[in-house]
């Protein structure tokens, strides 16, 4: 159940994502720069099937890939290509049509359900939605603010996330960092650091980006316990 959240500045926005995973996944590699197409950017590397869940590249463009679950009943002996390598595939992107544009002439059979943020320095941010069956593109984004991992099945998670987000007095990139790192209302599934049987969160990323440098900053491990942070920079690119 991985939570999203970002502010927008003036010259660009600081993200955050936590991933929750099962403790039965391999661990993942932390950020790097990398190449795609001649564009540069920076994402950490999912350990099982070398995808990612969240990145940025230097044009300021930061993608963020969130699972759904429970909107169709999926054939389980089918294969699936790992939806991280989509994201990774998109990283090349400058702007959110671009992304879209792509995204949308797809063949998104080949993906399991998600949710894809797509976070630009300047312009409005986007929304992009797989249910296994049906693909539709949300614009207006920043009202949505904490986005999570949906499951139709188990919405109480989402519920309780959104609620202590909303009981934020002050917001700012240090309760935004608070945030990710609560155990509100109590140490378990539904805090936005997440504790349960056979799963927990993982990791804290952290992504500022102006006019001139994108700083991912990773926190590997419980964010609650975390006590240091790799950091990898890029300078900005123009699109023109």
């Amino acid at each position: 159940m991985c939570t999203v959240t970002w502010l927008r500045r003036p010259d660009g926005y600081h993200l955050l994502c936590n991933r929750d995973e099962r403790d039965s996944r391999q661990p993942a590699l932390g950020p790097g720069i990398h190449e795609q197409n001649g564009v540069k950017y920076i994402a950490p590397v999912d350990g099982d099937h070398g995808g990612s869940w969240i990145g940025s590249n230097e044009f300021g463009l930061s993608l963020c890939l969130l699972n759904r679950y429970g909107d169709v009943q999926s054939d389980e002996n089918r294969e699936f290509i790992s939806r991280g390598l989509l994201l990774i595939d998109l990283l090349d992107c400058s702007e959110v049509e671009q992304a879209t544009l792509r995204i949308s002439d797809a063949d998104l059979s080949r993906f399991r359900p998600f949710n894809l943020l797509v976070l630009p320095r300047s312009a409005k941010p986007a929304l992009l939605e797989w249910t296994g069956s049906k693909f539709s593109i949300v614009n207006d984004v920043d009202c949505l603010v904490p986005l999570t991992s949906t499951s139709l099945t188990e919405p109480g998670s989402a519920v309780e996330r959104r609620r202590q987000f909303a009981a934020i007095a002050g917001l700012n990139e240090d309760s935004l960092d608070d945030y990710h790192r609560s155990h509100l209302p109590t140490r378990g599934a539904y805090s936005v650091c997440m504790h349960r049987d056979g799963a927990a969160t993982v990791s804290l990323s952290k992504v500022s980006v102006t006019q001139d440098e994108i700083l991912f900053a990773y926190e590997s491990g419980s964010p609650c316990q975390s006590t240091s942070a790799t950091t990898v920079r890029l300078v900005s690119r123009s699109q023109s």
